[in-house]
């Protein structure tokens, strides 16, 4: 039956579930830079000195919304970790709590993310630091959420498979946006040695299709603008990368300084949940 306007649409355990098992994320959060394009922000640096400044926030707005990171500064080892746990789960299951928790193995994490010379301490810190941050994302429509990514760790005994559990503030977000799918990619995207380029290629996936200049895509994931240094080197580094980039169907025209994306035949969308317009509009995959 078809819902009025004024009716909410209630999502039910089966539609929950499925969407964030069959998703690697959420597309806003890789179009806001929720994770910043490096490995570890420096102390010194101009970004973690506004952070300190700001007493532990970091603001930006972008052209699909706007964010506020509070008390922990997430880079892309956090999302990297993110999408390897979503990538290679074991079981996604509700608790008696109602809350959501997935479970993977660590060991087989750790394997996948290759040998960094990290250890499962190190791992867990990366979760609990994830844990730590606080997100606020406002939409370019007035919407506004509020979130942890994770709320706590969990472990199964009986099947002895380590977990997190969800922020119930974070599964609404998840009902109420687009996800995608990108788990088929997440090897070949690990690969990529630099933090700036999976951070690129992350924000081109939730396209369709999208013709970008460099500062504006640079703008988006977040890179420090203030240094003239910084962004050459980076515009430097995209110049020589080329290639890389067109393994995942992004052009970079660097004469032009211009972005092109078409679209990747393995990244699929899921729809909202909580809306009654369940097919991704176009406007929203541009």
């Amino acid at each position: 039956m078809k819902m009025k306007k004024n009716e909410c649409y209630q999502p039910s355990l089966f539609d929950t579930l499925e969407k964030i098992e069959k998703s690697t994320s959420t597309v806003d959060e890789l179009r806001v830079p929720i994770f910043a394009p490096v490995v570890q922000i420096a102390k010194n640096s101009g970004t973690y000195k506004e952070f300190i400044a700001n007493k532990n926030v970091r603001k930006i707005k972008t052209k699909w919304g706007e964010v506020e990171i509070r008390n922990r500064l997430l880079t892309q080892i956090h999302k990297d970790l993110l999408d390897l746990i979503f990538s290679y789960s074991k079981e996604t299951r509700r608790l008696e709590n109602g809350k959501i928790v997935i479970y993977f193995s660590q060991s087989e994490i750790m394997r996948h993310y290759g040998d960094l010379g990290k250890n499962l301490k190190w791992f867990r810190e990366k979760l609990s630091e994830i844990r730590d941050a606080v997100i606020l994302y406002r939409d370019n429509k007035g919407n506004e959420f509020d979130f942890n990514i994770i709320a706590n760790k969990a472990f199964d005994f009986e099947q002895d498979m380590f977990g997190i559990i969800l922020d119930d503030a974070y599964v609404k977000f998840y009902e109420n946006g687009l996800s995608i799918d990108y788990k088929k990619n997440v090897p070949e995207l690990l690969k990529v040695g630099s933090p700036l380029l999976r951070s690129i290629i992350r924000f081109f996936f939730t396209h369709n299709s999208l013709n970008l200049n460099v500062d504006d895509v640079l703008h988006t994931i977040g890179f420090p603008m203030e240094s003239t240094r910084t962004v050459q080197l980076a515009k430097k580094e995209l110049k020589e990368s080329q290639d890389i980039l067109e393994q995942f169907f992004i052009d970079y025209d660097a004469s032009k300084r211009i972005f092109y994306y078409k679209g990747h035949k393995s990244v699929s969308f899921l729809p909202s949940i909580t809306k009654e317009d369940k097919e991704p509009s176009k406007e929203r995959l541009s």
